[in-house]
Formats: C-alpha cells, sequence, structure tokens
C-alpha cells in the first residue's frame, strides 16, 4: 500500500523511470535479441512476384518491419545496433560540458581572476548565435577538418558550445546557496576554498545538477539530430574521390547519421529518415521527462530546492 502511495506521489518520476529502462534495454540487450541482423547483410536485389528484379530500399512489410535502407540493410536493426553509440555519444558530451562546467562556475562565483566577466560576455554572446551554427562553423574549419583527431575536436566543439550558458546557469547556484547560513559557518571555521566547495556547496547543488544534467541529455540529443540533417557529425571520414574532389563519408550506424540525405529521402522512402527520427524523439521525450520527474522528486523531499 506504501509502494502504490509513493508510486502516486511521484507518477512523473516513475514514468521517466520505466522509459529509461526500456531505452537501456534497447541500447544494451537489443542486439541480442533473435530478430536483430547484426551482421546488417546488404541485399543487391529481391524477385518479385514476376520474378523481375527489385533493387533497395524496400518498404516496411512483414520480412522488414521498418524497412530498409538504400543498401538493403534491416531498418530495425541498424536502430537497435546504432543505440548504443548514439546514446554513449550523447552522455561523453554532456558529461564533458559539466565536467567543465561545475568548476569554471565555482571559480566564477568566487570572481576568481575576473573569471565572471568573460563567462557573462560568452553567455551573452552565444545566446544570440544557434548553437548549430556555431558547430558547424568550427567544425569545417581546416584544422579541425583534416586532422586525425576530428572527432575528439567535434566532441569538445559541441561540449563547449553550450558550456558557458550551464556555467553560467551554475553559478547563479552558486549565488544562491552563498547566502545560506552554514557557508558562512564554514567561512568562519576556515574552511578552504576546495573544502567550501565539495563539503558545503556540492552536496546541496547535486539535486540541481543532476536535473540540469538529465534536461542536456535531450538538448544535446536534439543537437546531433539537427547536424545530422546537414550532413556534420562525428565519426565521419574526409576521402577523395575519384574524381579528386574531397568528401565527409559516414562510417557510423549512430541515429543522426540516417538522417544525412533526409531532404531526398522525404520525397521517396521516407521511412529512412523517419524512424530514425522517431528514436531520437522518444529518446529526448524519455529524458525529459525523467528530468522533470527528478525535479519534482527532490522539490517534495528537499525544501531548499
Amino acid at each position: 500500500m506504501y509502494f502504490l502511495i509513493w508510486i502516486k506521489k511521484h507518477a512523473l518520476f516513475c514514468i521517466g523511470a520505466v522509459l529509461l529502462l526500456i531505452l537501456l534495454a534497447i541500447t544494451f540487450a537489443g542486439p541480442y535479441l533473435p530478430f536483430v541482423d547484426r551482421e546488417l547483410s546488404k541485399i543487391t536485389y529481391i524477385l518479385n512476384e514476376d520474378k523481375k528484379p527489385v533493387i533497395p530500399p524496400y518498404p516496411p512489410s512483414e520480412d522488414y518491419l521498418f524497412g530498409t535502407d538504400k543498401s538493403g540493410r534491416d531498418l530495425l536493426s541498424l536502430i537497435i545496433l546504432g543505440a548504443k553509440e548514439t546514446i554513449l555519444l550523447v552522455a561523453c558530451i554532456t558529461v564533458l560540458r559539466y565536467a567543465l562546467a561545475i568548476p569554471l562556475s565555482f571559480l566564477a562565483h568566487k570572481k576568481w581572476m575576473g573569471t565572471h566577466l568573460p563567462l557573462k560576455w560568452l553567455n551573452g554572446l552565444l545566446s544570440y548565435i544557434p548553437t548549430i551554427i556555431i558547430v558547424m562553423l568550427l567544425a569545417m574549419l581546416p584544422p579541425f577538418l583534416l586532422t586525425e583527431y576530428r572527432p575528439l575536436f567535434l566532441l569538445l566543439i559541441i561540449g563547449l558550445a553550450e558550456m558557458p550558458r550551464a556555467a553560467e546557469m551554475i553559478k547563479l547556484e552558486f549565488d544562491q546557496i552563498s547566502s545560506k547560513e552554514y557557508i558562512y559557518g564554514g567561512i568562519a571555521a576556515g574552511a578552504s576554498p576546495s573544502r567550501l566547495f565539495r563539503t558545503y556547496y556540492l552536496p546541496f547543488l547535486f539535486s540541481k545538477l543532476l536535473v540540469y544534467m538529465v534536461t542536456d541529455l535531450g538538448k544535446v540529443m536534439f543537437l546531433l539530430g539537427q547536424l545530422g540533417f546537414v550532413g556534420i557529425f562525428i565519426s565521419q571520414d574526409l576521402v577523395q574521390s575519384m574524381g579528386g574532389d574531397w568528401q565527409l563519408v559516414n562510417n557510423s550506424i549512430s541515429w543522426p547519421m540516417m538522417l544525412m540525405k533526409a531532404f531526398e529521402d522525404i520525397r521517396g522512402p521516407i521511412w529512412i529518415p523517419f524512424f530514425p527520427a522517431f528514436a531520437m524523439t522518444c529518446a529526448i521525450l524519455t529524458f525529459n521527462i525523467i528530468a522533470q520527474g527528478l525535479k519534482s522528486f527532490f522539490t517534495k523531499k528537499v525544501r531548499y530546492i
């Protein structure tokens, strides 16, 4: 009875947790399901009822629930196998963003060497420019485009693109917590800045940071989807074609990469961009619900939030 009351009280958190568990199950256990083609076999053609060869892509059917791509690979298998790479990339970018934003926000809160001034300026400047434009401009610069470490640089660029926003947001939390009496107690006890950060600030910021990070998982997924539409993603190689020009070649099965030719596919095999976009929408919805559920959970549990 108590368990049912607890679920009713935290319904949003429970719904988000169930959706997150489903997403993680698809990500890590999905590749071992019997209907998943782990080899991603390509099909050159199949014979129709009139014994005439028909080349892929094939629309959704009993044999291919989500249809196939233009190489004849099963789209359902592609989405399940690509989930792990997609989720890990989103998580890495978000963790990188906050690993840089948290210490920077603390230094800005303490106004260490005027850190708060460039942070405020950067946050104000970048708030006027869409993040996708910033990432596109930097990703296409020759030093980042031609280097063999391009995936690492792109991870860093995407992580840094919204880092000032996250740092400014956390700084405001530091400013708010600084007015609490226990902070004055810590300062009066002679706690060093590092001890103040670890012992007096961080435990009380944990819930807010968790909510911010989960919310940003959805934002990063949305940004990767936008970059997929314009043909920019992390796992790409720059190769020279037979005609002498240079092209970015996809070597990934992550969800955004399946949107690369969405503008062409939308007039024909629309199922190719539709199902990856649907999977990304479900993931973004899951992250948003779990973030709102966590916020509601902590708000009811801790009064200072």
